[in-house]
């Protein structure tokens, strides 16, 4: 009986304590739970007005929210955060948000949930909004519903005080001078392709690709995206007017625009590409291609409104010649069989299908040399094989003078009866020759032929009137 006497005094004391815990001020505790309400002015917070303490931090403008308690908190306990977006959605639809924005969930943080320290009479956390979002929306009020919900240990949210309305004024914490301006670095000019000294476009498979330029004023800040988006109304206001002749307006079809374009921190330009179709040429012979291209959706700063849309003109006359190996064939300026050139024929223009050259079957079924092109080349681009009636190759090469030349074309082929001719500049100057049966795909004969070019750049073409033979090369020299 002594023995459960004696034990039984801590847990006497233990319970006495527990009613009459100090707070930090060192007064008595006696409640058991409290209610919780947010500190607003008739549910509403604006920012700023007067001093609301708000802290203009170097990414992120950090707003400070404080929870009221009807009591010193008996013991410490934690209170959920969330945001109701209805309630701003709806008050905006009833205009009763004048010029209001929702705050979208990449625009800002809170924290899930924030505790309050035992004999604390009020706790506060920050709603923390991207400084970016201030110039993204410049000129509206920005606009948060805030929740307080689920407090632990039995305590309660006070009715009609769990929820602030935020209204931010973006113009009265980022002064006009700091915004940070999005726009096609080179507007004002029409992006003309192709220019060659830079060169400002790639010639790939199937496309033409052409980096535009993106900017933004301001000293750089963190990473951010936005998005790029064809503008199908200005090209046909242009044509009609005459501004653009001889120009047809891109569609849906021909071209390509990435998704979305990432400026890197602390980067304030980003270069973007568009790629036209090569098909849009063949589809118009000897027109141009139009497209506008616009910026929108920045996931911060601000789009310039007079900077956001460039145009696009493409002349497909200036991108016929697109050398394989980066620079046109030259083609030697001394007479005579000594000065000769050795073309390989699997070194045909780049373009793709249409353009650098034609294929009856989209793949290149060896596939080692040149593997995303459509001609078929065997071995490490020892020759072209599989041949088809109606297949072509193109290749720019450079004239040194006016003048003819030797051309031999290495051609093998177990067959009889198959022709071939050659073209330049979509001049069929040799007319059907006949290819000869060497008695085998891999035993080459030099066959000769005689093209005549101007000085300059230009294209020559190699037709397979019938298929069933295997090419080489070229061997070139000037006969006069």
């Amino acid at each position: 009986m002594k023995y459960t006497k004696y034990f039984s005094l801590p847990l006497l004391l233990a319970a006495m304590y527990s009613c009459e815990k100090k707070d930090i001020k060192g007064e008595e505790i006696n409640v058991q739970k409290v209610s919780v309400a947010l500190q607003s002015n008739n549910g509403m917070l604006m920012v700023p007005v007067a001093d609301t303490g708000y802290v203009k931090e170097a990414f992120t403008v950090d707003i400070p929210l404080t929870v009221k308690l009807s009591d010193a908190a008996p013991s410490i306990f934690d209170i959920g955060v969330s945001v109701n977006n209805d309630t701003i959605t709806n008050l905006i639809a009833q205009g009763a948000l004048e010029n209001a924005v929702l705050l979208q969930p990449e625009d800002y943080s809170l924290p899930y949930r924030i505790t309050v320290p035992f004999g604390s009479e009020n706790a506060s956390f920050k709603l923390k909004v991207n400084l970016g979002t201030f110039e993204k929306y410049y000129g509206q009020r920005l606009a948060l519903a805030v929740e307080l919900k689920d407090p632990t240990k039995n305590n309660s949210l006070e009715e009609g005080k769990k929820t602030v309305i935020v209204q931010i004024n973006t113009t009265a914490i980022v002064p006009v001078d700091q915004i940070h301006y999005v726009y096609f670095t080179d507007f004002g000019k029409r992006i003309d392709v192709p220019v060659e000294k830079p060169k400002n476009y790639v010639v790939g498979n199937g496309i033409v690709q052409v980096p535009l330029s993106v900017s933004y004023t301001s000293s750089a800040g963190k990473s951010f995206y936005l998005k790029v988006t064809p503008n199908l109304d200005t090209v046909p206001k242009l044509i009609a007017s005459g501004a653009l002749p001889n120009t047809v307006a891109l569609t849906g079809g021909g071209f390509a625009l990435p998704d979305s374009i990432t400026f890197r921190d602390f980067n304030n330009t980003l270069s973007f590409p568009v790629n036209v179709n090569l098909a849009n040429f063949t589809a118009n012979p000897g027109k141009k291609v139009a497209l506008a291209v616009d910026l929108v959706q920045p996931s911060m700063y601000k789009i310039d409104s007079a900077r956001r849309t460039i145009v696009l003109l493409v002349d497909a006359d200036g991108l016929k010649y697109n050398p394989y190996l980066g620079v046109p064939f030259l083609l030697p300026a001394s007479i005579g069989a000594s000065g000769s050139i050795t073309i390989k024929a699997a070194d045909f223009d780049l373009g793709g299908e249409g353009w650098g050259y034609h294929d009856n079957d989209p793949n290149n079924q060896p596939g080692t040399y040149r593997p995303n092109e459509g001609v078929d080349i065997e071995g490490n681009g020892n020759n072209i094989g599989f041949t088809g009636g109606g297949e072509w190759m193109k290749y720019t090469v450079e004239a040194p003078a006016d003048g003819e030349w030797d051309f031999a074309i290495g051609i093998a082929s177990p067959n009889n009866d198959q022709k071939m001719h050659v073209e330049v500049d979509d001049e069929n100057q040799t007319g059907s020759i006949d290819i000869p049966n060497t008695g085998d795909w891999q035993k080459y004969a030099y066959v000769h032929t005689t093209i005549r070019m101007k000085a300059g750049r230009h294209l020559v073409k190699f037709v397979f009137e019938t298929g069933g033979a295997n090419l080489k090369d070229y061997v070139l020299y000037r006969k006069k």
